[in-house]
């Protein structure tokens, strides 16, 4: 069986992080998808970070009925700093038997070689990548030993950042954009330090 593994912040999850779980599954590589919920990463300083509760609860809103999709709090029950090798490590233990594959971007794929201890990554993992505009889908010469896997991929060119920031401007991105039920929770929380009377219809 072969598992998916897509790891973010998703602060918030949005349209693009959906059409990538849809080009992941679709692939020929993949059973199913875990998505797992990372508390705090490592590599980012993010003051404008929602409280994983809200986090994993606006997934839920997106994916808790999508076949196929897993959500897992997996970095949240292990010890911090939460680097991906350490989970990848944890995973592989736990699950000795499944064939993992790290599902990333094109972006991530060009960057991975910053990330602490990458090359035990290629170790523990195969990666599948998804094209975003105008990144090299080539193989930097640091990950020769990796194994890559390319899915076809339509991609949606939005952030989490550009959202956010929006939001705080007193804009609501349109339904193309967020899903409906993560802005409405977003509303309802008075989270990006917005609330509901002060966010555009």
């Amino acid at each position: 069986m072969g598992t998916g593994l897509f790891f973010g912040t998703f602060n918030p999850v949005h349209r693009g992080h959906e059409e990538m779980v849809s080009s992941f599954l679709a692939s020929e590589w993949v059973d199913d998808l875990w998505i797992i919920l990372t508390p705090s990463p490592p590599h980012k300083h993010m003051v404008d970070i929602a409280p994983f509760a809200d986090r994993w609860n606006m997934l839920e809103e997106v994916f808790a009925d999508r076949k196929g999709v897993r959500l897992s709090d997996i970095e949240q029950r292990i010890p911090s700093p939460h680097y991906t090798i350490r989970t990848l490590t944890f995973l592989r233990n736990s699950y000795p038997d499944r064939l993992l594959y790290l599902c990333i971007g094109s972006d991530t794929l060009q960057t991975l070689p910053t990330w602490y201890e990458f090359e035990k990554i290629s170790h523990k993992t195969e990666l599948l990548v998804a094209e975003r505009p105008g990144i090299s889908l080539s193989k930097p010469p640091e990950l020769r030993n990796f194994t890559v896997h390319y899915c076809e991929h339509r991609e949606k060119d939005i952030s989490s950042t550009s959202i956010r920031k929006a939001l705080s401007d007193g804009h609501a991105p349109g339904p193309d954009i967020l899903n409906p039920a993560v802005l409405d929770y977003i509303q309802q929380e008075g989270l990006y330090g917005v609330g509901r009377k002060s966010v555009d219809s």
